[in-house]
């Protein structure tokens, strides 16, 4: 008798890092709704010139894996995403115009649960601190239903969220927020 087993990996939603050993590193935000996958990837190169790169993408997860597919980055960047046991596998092609070259190719290990984008402030009011830590509270904060954005290359390990808050009258407001104050927008 031959048995033939199956097993389906289910990709989970949140941000992924891969350090390389020169210090570069590279972030790649997840995001799975049903079988359709959006991601965000971010470079840092750690040259003197601070080369960047970024890749905004969206695809279809088959046997999962999925190439990305974008309308704002070069048209032939292959991006292509699979998942494996809670990391997710990355490999870039013809992406050196998007600043995305092959030395980012890998395995990416999950840091947090946050993705970027907007959130909602889920809590009466959700302070601002100057680091993730709660010994750094700051005197501003943000008011339930408040819209905050968490931006790629503002990503932090844990339950912290670097995200900024636009005032009425235009002011951009930076600090941490503790992830549990936050809660995805749609």
């Amino acid at each position: 008798m031959i048995s033939v087993f199956t097993m389906t990996i289910k990709a989970q939603n949140g941000t992924y890092e891969k350090k390389n050993p020169n210090g570069a590193y590279c972030y790649i935000s997840f995001q799975k709704s049903g079988n359709l996958v959006s991601a965000q990837v971010f470079s840092w190169w750690n040259t003197a010139n601070n080369q960047m790169g970024y890749y905004n993408g969206t695809g279809t997860l088959k046997s999962n894996s999925c190439v990305l597919v974008s309308t704002e980055n070069e048209p032939g960047c292959k991006v292509t995403l699979t998942v494996t046991e809670g990391k997710i596998k990355a490999a870039f092609g013809n992406c050196t115009t998007d600043h995305l070259p092959t030395d980012f190719n890998g395995l990416y290990s999950k840091i947090t649960d946050a993705v970027a984008g907007d959130y909602i402030v889920n809590v009466p009011k959700a302070y601002f601190y100057k680091k993730a830590d709660a010994a750094t509270k700051l005197k501003t904060y943000v008011l339930k239903g408040d819209k905050v954005t968490l931006d790629i290359e503002n990503v932090t390990a844990g339950n912290w969220a670097l995200v900024y808050f636009t005032t009425t009258s235009g002011k951009d407001i930076r600090g941490f927020i503790p992830l549990s104050s936050l809660k995805k927008s749609k």
